[in-house]
């Protein structure tokens, strides 16, 4: 549903529904897999897999609303949204090793944010992200997700070709599922279990360019050729966006762009 009160004004409201049906995997898989270790390490526990011909499908129910303004003679865009979902029978595997309807759960949250043309040549965003997870799951059936992000930005685009973008993000601390394999293997493998908390961290990219060739196409479109350097992770933040992803550094790339 949207409702215009005036003009540059909207709400909207919507709801939706969506199922997942158990897959033929979930539902047949009989495995069985034994691990023997030579004294005198102690083999670990044999690992049993077993579908599950009674499982219900999965079901997610979406609320969402939206608001959405223009001021300033439409410089300045403001928009807010709230969400709730909520998820029941998830698909997951049980203690047994069986699959099952594991539990549910809600996910909702809101996002708050700014667009802004400063001038003809400046242009800039800015918005907000809350997150919260309400959840009876339990091992790898449990979701996660930052409570807190922050992103805002700048660019700038000049008629003598130049060109600039700034733009910083922020991501809140989460912990996330790990599977108990890697618990039990890592002595084996002489490695230690990843740690199953992701720290906040920080995101500042940079990008400069400078459009060096501009011609009119006799179709209609340009024809343009463009070098830029771009930065990311200009602080160099190192950081994981998940416990078993690679470390994350800072990386400069150069751009060569061409369009015929």
């Amino acid at each position: 549903m949207i409702y215009n009160p005036i003009p540059d004004h909207t709400f909207r409201v919507s709801g939706s529904v969506a199922y997942r049906p158990p897959t033929l995997f979930e539902t047949k898989l009989d495995a069985r897999t034994v691990i023997t270790l030579p004294p005198p390490s102690v083999s670990p526990p044999p690992i049993v897999a077993k579908g599950n011909e009674n499982l219900g499908p999965e079901q997610i129910i979406s609320y969402e609303a939206t608001y959405q303004g223009w001021f300033l003679k439409h410089r300045l865009r403001v928009r807010a949204d709230l969400f709730f979902n909520h998820i029941s029978d998830l698909l997951g595997v049980n203690h047994l090793g069986q699959s099952a309807n594991v539990g549910e759960g809600d996910i909702y949250g809101g996002e708050a944010g700014v667009e802004f043309l400063a001038t003809r040549w400046l242009s800039g965003f800015a918005n907000y992200a809350y997150q919260e997870v309400g959840q009876n799951f339990t091992g790898l059936a449990t979701r996660s997700a930052p409570r807190f992000k922050w992103n805002m930005g700048l660019r700038g685009e000049w008629e003598n070709g130049l060109s600039g973008e700034v733009s910083y993000h922020y991501y809140g601390a989460t912990t996330y599922p790990i599977s108990a394999a890697f618990t039990q293997f890592a002595p084996l493998g002489g490695f230690t279990p990843p740690n199953p908390r992701v720290g906040s961290y920080n995101l500042l990219n940079l990008r400069g360019a400078y459009r060096f060739w501009q011609q009119q196409a006799a179709a209609g479109y340009t024809r343009e050729a463009e070098v830029a350097v771009s930065v990311f992770n200009a602080l160099n933040d190192m950081h994981k966006e998940h416990p078993l992803g690679d470390t994350i550094g800072s990386r400069v790339m150069g751009w060569l762009t061409l369009k015929f």
